[in-house]
């Protein structure tokens, strides 16, 4: 089990652009201190962090290596992240389940602190639309950066090329050893990142289009902080890993605000 340190202007109590985040909960302090397990790249572990940072509740990131099975499974029977732990309570896996749970009990500070999902489609579709060049794009740089604690060993390096295929592939396809070796996943991998050039525009071209559909800075959907933002911000975070990536200025300041408010840094410093 591995730990580390990312550094954003968020350690300074500000966002980006050096303007200050208000808490919109009053710190909430523990004992035992809750633990969530997590990888720092995954958008699912993202979201449990985020929502305890938005209720303001001190809590210990824990970060497993990629390839460790052993110890999600020694507490939830497989391989899954996040896992949520406090006390007697936990086990508890599914991001969406977690936050549930510490947004609706009082010991977690004020309760309803994030709106339910507004059951807007249209960050679904423009999620669905930039799948292909977000993979093409992000999954390369999440093994290449240096900084992600779950790849700080090459077996997590292995691990996650194995387990995480690009298109064209499937991924029983892609997992399927006689289909496809690792050292020729591996390959595609670096070729994927060299063509950069290729994917980017594309991903550009669709943040313009995102920029209309956010909110504001501080809420996606109009009436405030809800699981919209929850699942949309954990999505976007891995795209300050891509150099080049042509952000709009709602949207920047979209990442920034809630980098602070949720305590979760973005990745720029990291970026290739």
């Amino acid at each position: 089990m591995l730990a580390a340190v990312l550094v954003s202007a968020s350690a300074l109590g500000m966002t980006a652009t050096g303007a200050s985040v208000a808490p919109v909960a009053p710190r909430t302090v523990l004992t035992p201190t809750p633990k969530v397990y997590v990888y720092d790249h995954c958008p699912f572990c993202v979201r449990v962090r985020l929502a305890l940072g938005i209720k303001n509740v001190k809590h210990n990131v824990e970060f497993m290596a990629n390839d460790d099975v052993d110890t999600p499974t020694a507490m939830v029977g497989k391989k899954i992240a996040p896992i949520f732990v406090h006390g007697d309570v936990g086990p508890m896996p599914e991001s969406l389940d977690i936050i549930e749970y510490v947004d609706s009990n009082p010991a977690y500070g004020p309760t309803g602190v994030i709106r339910p999902a507004s059951g807007r489609t249209d960050f679904k579709a423009w999620q669905k639309k930039v799948q292909t060049p977000m993979r093409m794009l992000q999954r390369p740089r999440y093994v290449k950066a240096v900084g992600f604690p779950e790849f700080a060993q090459r077996d997590g390096r292995t691990a996650f090329v194995k387990n995480h295929q690009l298109p064209p592939y499937e991924k029983p396809d892609w997992k399927d050893d006689s289909v496809i070796s690792q050292h020729q996943r591996e390959y595609l991998y670096e070729q994927a990142l060299a063509q950069s050039d290729k994917y980017l525009p594309e991903l550009n071209e669709a943040f313009k289009e995102l920029e209309a559909m956010i909110h504001s800075p501080e809420c996606a959907t109009e009436g405030g902080i809800s699981i919209d933002d929850i699942d949309l911000w954990a999505r976007l975070r891995s795209a300050t890993l891509i150099k080049g990536v042509e952000i709009p200025p709602k949207v920047r300041a979209y990442l920034d605000y809630f980098a602070e408010l949720g305590d979760v840094p973005l990745y720029d410093t990291m970026a290739i």
